[in-house]
């Protein structure tokens, strides 16, 4: 798998923890895991949150009231 580098800003105390139970060479990859794992979780919030809107019925009713003034070259 093709890798980047980063820079970014942490606390100082996530930093010590960190550091406190990570070992050095393990920190990419435990950085790596625990970043995947939060996005995973985040994407299937959104995707739930996204199917219980796609069943309100409001929501459907603005969209298509809404799809009424999709008028072709509005920009």
């Amino acid at each position: 798998m093709k890798k980047v580098n980063v820079t970014f800003s942490i606390p100082v105390e996530v930093n010590e923890l960190l550091h406190a139970l990570v070992g050095r060479k393990q920190l990419s990859a435990f950085v790596s895991a625990t970043l995947q794992k939060a996005l995973e979780e985040k994407t299937h919030a959104l995707k739930k949150a996204y199917a219980q809107a796609e069943k309100d019925p409001d929501r459907s009713k603005t969209i298509d009231d809404w799809q009424s003034l999709d008028i072709e070259g509005w920009e």
